[in-house]
Parts: C-alpha cells; structure tokens; sequence
C-alpha cells in the first residue's frame, strides 16, 4: 500500500539493439540523482553469451502478466515467462528500488484456464486459478522487448529520510528517466497513483503525497487497533514515521472530503 508509479513498454529490436539499448538507459540514469544506480544484469543469454553481469537468481526477472478474454467473457491473467532479460536497479532512500529492463518472451505460451464456480443468478462464486483445461495463448511478442514493472516512491518522504525533498527526488528523478526512455522512441506507458505523469504540477504531487501518508496512517492506525496486543507485530513503513500519529489522526479528515467529493459526483450524475 503506497502511492506508487507502474510502467511499461514495449519496442521491436534484436539482441545486439535491446543490449545497445539498455546500456543507454544506464548512461540517462546516471546523470540523474538517484542514491543508487545498479550494474546491468543479463538472465539467459541467449547462446550462453552474456555481454553483461550474469544474473542466476531463482526469482526470475521480466515476466509479463497479460489479459485474457475467456469464451465466457470473463478476464484472467496469463503469466509469460520471460526468455531473454537485461535490467538494472535504480533507488532513492526509503523508496522501493525500480527495476528498468528489456525482455524477449516466447510467441505462445500454454496457459490453464481458471476454474470459476456460480451462483444460481450467474455470479462468480469461486476461482480457482490456472486448474482449467490448457489452451495456447498467443502473447503478440514475436520480435519484441518488453518491461512491466512498478515503483512505490511514497515512503522515501519519511522525515527521517529528508521528507518531501527526498520523496520529489525520487518521484521526479524516475518520472524523468521514463520520459527520457521515452525520448530514445520507446513507447512508454505511464500509471502514477498521484497523475503527476500527465499534470506535472510539483504542488499537487506533495498535496497528494501527504493526502497518502494521512490515509495509509490512518489505515494501518486502524488495523493496529483491531489487532489488540498483536499490534506489535505489524510491519508497515509508515509506522516508522516520527509523526505518525499526527497522520493517523490527519487521516479521517482526509477520508472523509473523499467520501464527500463520491458523493457529490453520484448526485451529479444522477
């Protein structure tokens, strides 16, 4: 839970290209102020051939996770593995590290179908996910480099940390290498929790964050108190803030001009 920006692209090129091409990504991230820049790792070289640092981790990098459209209408995920990989790591204090990369994928994969129970009415009752027959799912990816990933900044605002000077370096700084990845003609598409992505209004993004810090306090306020004696064993990072309660009591206020502007909205439209 956080305020949080998802990515994604996909641009069509070879091996020689995508390799080319990630490390001009690298060269854009290192004239940004990000804490930390990492080296360019390369999952399953194709031949065996790394022209980077071999990554071997069992938890595999790259992977895709696409719609599909059942013969009943209905959507589920389809998990494609990535065949080919090459990524870094970029990072500001307190946020989440941001994986950037390029990935080949296989041009069908077999998927199984999800399970779904109903109701009498048609409703969903139950899913039971990836227990369906096998189908062949085309992934459209023949000849393409993909990435899919996310990045929560909000939590490189704690005080500690710098406060909102260091959440703007981090929000800002990964916004501004997007646009840039961008700029090298890579489609990029862009969802950010605040809208700064399309707005790119400073104000409003820092008026968001703190709107953020005051619900997440708020909420995580309110499960330690359901949780009694075993509040202690909660782990969130906006507990970590020295002005947490202060939040936490923000927090109603701030759910409750929500609740209102909903309301205001359904009595507009009807």
């Amino acid at each position: 839970m956080g305020l949080t920006v998802y990515y994604d692209w996909k641009t069509k090129t070879d091996l020689p290209s995508a390799r080319r091409m990630i490390a001009k990504f690298r060269a854009i991230a290192l004239k940004l102020p990000f804490d930390d820049v990492s080296e360019i790792y390369e999952q399953d070289p194709p031949g065996g051939k790394p022209a980077f640092r071999t990554y071997d981790h069992s938890f595999r990098q790259g992977a895709l996770y696409l719609s599909r459209t059942r013969g009943d209408g209905e959507q589920e995920t389809v998990h494609v593995p990535a065949l080919h990989a090459l990524f870094f790591d970029v990072r500001v204090r307190g946020a989440e590290s941001a994986p950037i990369g390029l990935a080949s994928h296989p041009p069908v994969v077999l998927h199984r179908e999800d399970i779904i129970e109903r109701n009498r009415d048609g409703s969903e009752r139950e899913r039971v996910l990836g227990q369906g027959d096998p189908i062949e799912f085309p992934t459209r990816r023949r000849g393409y480099y993909s990435w899919h990933s996310f990045c929560k900044t909000q939590y490189a605002g704690n005080p500690k940390l710098g406060g909102e000077a260091n959440f703007l370096k981090a929000h800002l700084s990964l916004i501004e290498l997007l646009d840039q990845i961008q700029a090298c003609g890579v489609n990029v598409r862009i969802r950010d929790d605040s809208a700064y992505a399309k707005h790119r209004d400073v104000d409003r993004l820092l008026r968001c964050l703190r709107n953020w810090d005051a619900i997440v306090a708020k909420i995580v306020g309110n499960i330690g108190d359901a949780l009694g004696d075993e509040s202690g064993s909660l782990i969130a990072p906006i507990k970590e803030r020295p002005d947490f309660e202060h939040l936490e009591a923000k927090g109603l206020g701030v759910l409750r001009k929500i609740a209102a502007r909903q309301r205001r909205r359904r009595k507009d439209s009807s």
